[in-house]
C-alpha cells in the first residue's frame, strides 16, 4: 500500500473509535443537501408549470392587450380592432367546477385562425385537418395527462360541470399545463356562460402604434415575457428559498464543528504521522480527499433525499399556491442531472 494509503487508513481510525461524530458530520452534509435540494425541485417543478401555462399559445413572440380596469372585454373589441387593421386575436379564461366533486379547472380559450402567424398551440402547429376537429362542433378540449388523472377521467371523456355545461370530448396533448383546459373560444363562451365576452387580446410582439378611442385607455400593453405567475409567486419562492438556504447554512454550521474538533483531536495523530516521514504534501492530500469522498457520500445521500422530500410536500405546496394565487402545477418531479452536481 502507497504512503496516502497508509495515510488514509490511519486517519479512518478516528472515525471508527467516534462514531459518533462521524455520524453528526455525514448527518449534517446529508440534511443540508436533502433541504436545500428539497426547496430547489419544488421551485423548480413550480417555475416549469408556470412557462407551460404561459407558453400555451406560443410560437412567435406575442404582446398582449389586458383591460386596464381588470374586468373582462366585450367581444366588440376584438371586431372594431380588427376592422381598423389590428391583428389581434381574442382570449377567454375563466374556471370551472367539474360536476363530480372533481378539481377545479382553468378553460383558456382561443380563436386559432386569427393568432399571430407562426404561432403554436400547446407546443404544435395545427394543421388543416387538427384545425378542422379543433373547432368543428363538438370540439377538442385538450389537456395534460396529469389534469385526466386528478380527475379521474379518460381521453375522450366529456366531462358535465356543475354549471350544467358539457366540455368537448378530452385530448391528452403533452405539452399542456396541469390544471388547464385549452378550448375554442366559442365553447369557453358556453362553458364559462360568458357569451360576448373575452379576457385579453394577443396581438404580434413587433406590433406598434396607438391604439384608437376608446380602446386606448381601456387597454394597457403587455409584452412577452412578462409571466404573471411568475410576478404573483416570486416572493413564496423566494421564501421557500431563503428557508433552504438556512437548512443548508446550519448542516454546514454542524459540518464546521465536527470536522475542527476531529482535527484538534488528532493532533496527535498528524504529529505522528509528520514524525514516520509523511511528508506535509501527503498529509493534506489525505485530508483533502478524506473530505472529499464524506462531501460526495453525504451528497448524493442529501440529493436522494431532497427528491423524495420534494415529493412529500408538493402535494401541500401545489394546495398553497392554488389557494393563494390560482396557480397550478404540475405533480410529477423531474430529477435533474445537474443537481447531482
Amino acid at each position: 500500500m502507497s504512503v496516502l494509503g497508509w495515510t488514509l487508513h490511519a486517519l479512518a481510525g478516528h472515525w471508527h473509535r467516534h462514531p459518533v461524530q462521524f455520524f453528526g458530520l455525514f448527518t449534517g452534509l446529508w440534511l443540508a443537501t436533502a433541504l436545500l435540494t428539497g426547496v430547489l425541485a419544488i421551485n423548480a417543478q413550480a417555475r416549469a408549470s408556470y412557462a407551460l401555462a404561459s407558453e400555451l399559445v406560443g410560437g412567435t413572440p406575442h404582446a398582449r392587450l389586458e383591460p386596464a380596469d381588470g374586468r373582462p372585454l366585450p367581444r366588440a373589441a376584438f371586431g372594431d380592432l380588427r376592422r381598423q387593421g389590428w391583428p389581434v386575436s381574442p382570449v377567454l379564461e375563466g374556471r370551472v367546477q367539474l360536476a363530480e366533486a372533481g378539481p377545479r379547472l382553468r378553460i383558456l380559450g382561443v380563436e386559432p385562425l386569427s393568432l399571430p402567424p407562426g404561432s403554436e398551440m400547446a407546443g404544435e402547429s395545427l394543421g388543416e385537418a387538427g384545425l378542422v376537429d379543433f373547432i368543428s362542433p363538438p370540439g377538442q378540449a385538450w389537456v395534460a395527462a396529469q389534469t385526466l388523472a386528478d380527475a379521474g377521467l379518460e381521453e375522450g371523456d366529456a366531462p358535465m360541470l356543475d354549471n350544467g355545461e358539457r366540455l368537448p370530448p378530452l385530448q391528452v396533448r403533452p405539452d399542456m399545463a396541469p390544471g388547464t383546459v385549452l378550448v375554442d373560444i366559442g365553447v369557453a363562451e358556453r362553458v364559462l356562460q360568458a357569451r360576448g365576452e373575452i379576457t385579453r387580446l394577443l396581438l404580434p410582439a413587433d406590433a406598434e402604434g396607438t391604439l384608437p378611442a376608446p380602446w386606448n385607455t381601456r387597454l394597457r400593453w403587455e409584452r412577452s415575457g412578462e409571466n404573471e405567475l411568475d410576478r404573483l409567486t416570486g416572493s413564496f419562492h423566494l421564501n421557500l428559498t431563503a428557508l433552504g438556504l438556512l437548512a443548508f447554512a446550519v448542516g454546514l454550521f454542524i459540518v464546521h464543528a465536527a470536522i475542527g474538533l476531529a482535527l484538534e483531536q488528532r493532533r496527535p495523530l498528524l504529529r505522528t504521522l509528520r514524525a514516520s516521514g509523511v511528508e506535509v504534501r501527503v498529509l493534506l492530500a489525505a485530508l483533502v480527499a478524506e473530505l472529499g469522498v464524506l462531501a460526495v457520500l453525504g451528497g448524493l445521500a442529501g440529493v436522494a433525499s431532497g427528491y423524495l422530500i420534494a415529493g412529500a410536500l408538493l402535494p401541500d405546496v401545489a394546495a398553497s399556491l392554488r389557494g393563494l394565487y390560482g396557480a397550478e402545477i404540475g405533480g410529477q418531479l423531474t430529477l435533474s442531472p445537474a443537481w447531482w452536481l
